[in-house]
């Protein structure tokens, strides 16, 4: 394998970390959120807002990564406008 191809590989591999992001945040924060309604007996509620919390908040971090990659590759693209 060469360097270009490692690179590429390590690139798509990061790329894919998107889906695990979307899911494991929200399992994360909703299981401390069932450790916090177990302590306080209100077993539904904070367990699904943390769920709400996990996957709103990764979906928004993957939105702007996406934008922002996206913005990234439009100034090197051949039409764009150059100072």
């Amino acid at each position: 394998m060469t360097d270009s191809q490692g690179r590429e590989l390590t690139k798509s591999m990061h790329r894919s970390s998107g889906s695990y992001e979307l899911v494991f945040s929200a399992v994360i924060l909703a299981g401390l959120g069932y450790l916090v309604d177990r302590g306080l007996g209100t077993v539904p509620i904070f367990t699904v807002i943390g769920a709400v919390l996990g996957f709103g908040g990764a979906a928004v971090k993957l939105y702007y990564q996406y934008k922002n990659e996206m913005d990234e590759h439009e100034a090197q693209a051949p039409w764009a406008k150059r100072s």
